[in-house]
């Protein structure tokens, strides 16, 4: 996987997180688990992106 492609999908992802995160608000639902969870993957995948990219 090229640098390029990995953060296209990776900003695609943190959108569409952003998304569902605003739909479920305006929807009154419960959404702080799924938030702090869905942040730490997110998070966690562009430390990993960036120390694969640091080595190669």
């Amino acid at each position: 996987m090229t640098k390029e492609l990995s953060s296209r999908i990776l900003l695609g992802l943190s959108v569409l997180y952003g998304i569902t995160i605003g739909v479920l608000a305006a929807l009154d639902v419960p959404v702080a688990v799924f938030a702090i969870v869905g942040g730490a993957v997110l998070g966690g995948l562009w430390v990993v992106r960036g120390l694969v990219l640091r080595r190669g």
